[in-house]
Formats: structure tokens, sequence, C-alpha cells
């Protein structure tokens, strides 16, 4: 008997233990770097996309591509966590994007407050970058265009 309930000791430990872990594995599991912005009933998605930190003016810069460099998207702010406005250069968050069929728009153009961009996660100790943002943004020839459900998730970040 005792050995019975001793087998049915150890097999219930060896659940929990199983168990315990696998929750772990789960909740470890990042999900892919991504960046993605919608304008004109379009998804813009990236193929690739990295961040570099620069510690001497504490920027970050975003940059995603997909398909080809003429076709890419640009977000640099100066925040680790909250909330920061895109607005006109050296005063705020700055988007820029290029791609096949739109062309380029960018916030240099602008003047006052055109969006926001939110840090969800800025995790300096894995070297990852999240967030949100939406905004107006101009071309060449001061057209505006909206850009919303703008998002990037886990964008690996370089430190200089």
């Amino acid at each position: 008997m005792k050995k019975l309930k001793f087998a049915g000791l150890l097999l219930a430990a060896m659940t929990m233990i199983v168990a315990c872990s696998k929750d772990n594995d789960d909740e470890n599991k990042e999900e892919p770097a991504s960046l993605s912005v919608e304008y004109n009933g379009v998804t813009w998605e990236s193929t690739t996309v990295t961040a570099v930190y620069t510690s001497a003016n504490g920027s970050t810069s975003i940059s995603a591509s997909r398909n080809s460099p003429s076709d890419q998207v640009a977000v640099s702010f100066s925040i680790t966590t909250g909330t920061e406005e895109i607005t006109e250069p050296g005063e705020g968050a700055m988007f820029s994007i290029s791609t096949p069929g739109l062309g380029t728009y960018t916030t240099l153009f602008v003047n006052g407050v055109v969006g926001e961009l939110t840090i969800t996660k800025y995790d300096m100790e894995k070297k990852l970058v999240s967030g949100t943002f939406h905004c107006r943004a101009k071309n060449f020839d001061y057209d505006v265009v909206e850009f919303t459900n703008g998002q990037f998730t886990n964008v690996p970040v370089t430190i200089y």
C-alpha cells in the first residue's frame, strides 16, 4: 500500500512539474517583430523592422520595410514610456512613409500637433520596443493623408 501511495504522489508531482513548465514556456514566447499602419483603406505591413536607441540624445528611430528599400516606414521619438505628440520637426515624434503607389508622406512639413505616439513597452533588458501611433502627414505637394491604427510590436532595439 505504501508503494502505491508513493507512486501516486510521484505521478501527481511529475504532472504538476510538467504542467507548470509548459505554462512558463508559453509566457516567455514573444510575438515576432512587426510594424503596420493603415491609410486610404490599405494596410501597410513590414517584412523587416529594426530600431536604434541613441543614448547621447535619448531618441529611438524605427525603420521598417517590405519588398524593397523604396517601400519603407520610419518613426522617431524621444520617450521610453507614455505618450508623445507627433508634431513639427524638433518638437516631438516624427513619421514618414515612402511606398510605391502612394509616394512619400512625412510629418516634416507640418505645423502643430498632427498625431500621437504611445509606447506600450520599452524593455531595455530584452532590447524590445512596442507601441501605437496615428497621424496626418503631407507629401511634397502638401496633400494630406490620415494614417491610422499604426502599431509596432517587439521591435529589436540596438543601443548606441
